[in-house]
């Protein structure tokens, strides 16, 4: 991981948090101390501006508990 192209981000990324609070305020909601445990179903699902749909999603495990702890954590000490 090229910690400069980090560094480049961060600028796109509180214009991201800018322009979408509604999405933020969701992810803080969504990962309140409790809320996710293992065995979570996190879905995300895509609409493209021509109407096609694309979803996925991802059981969350213990060990993903623990990365998005820590990745929480990165994001509020910013």
């Amino acid at each position: 991981m090229n910690p400069m192209l980090l560094l480049q981000l961060k600028p796109a990324w509180e214009q991201f948090k800018t322009n979408h609070p509604k999405l933020m305020n969701f992810v803080k909601a969504a990962s309140k101390d409790g809320f996710m445990d293992e065995g979570t179903l996190i879905e995300i699902s895509i609409t493209n501006s021509s109407g096609k749909t694309i979803a996925s999603n991802v059981r969350v495990k213990q060990e993903d508990l623990t990365f998005l702890t820590t990745f929480k954590s990165v994001l509020e000490d910013e």
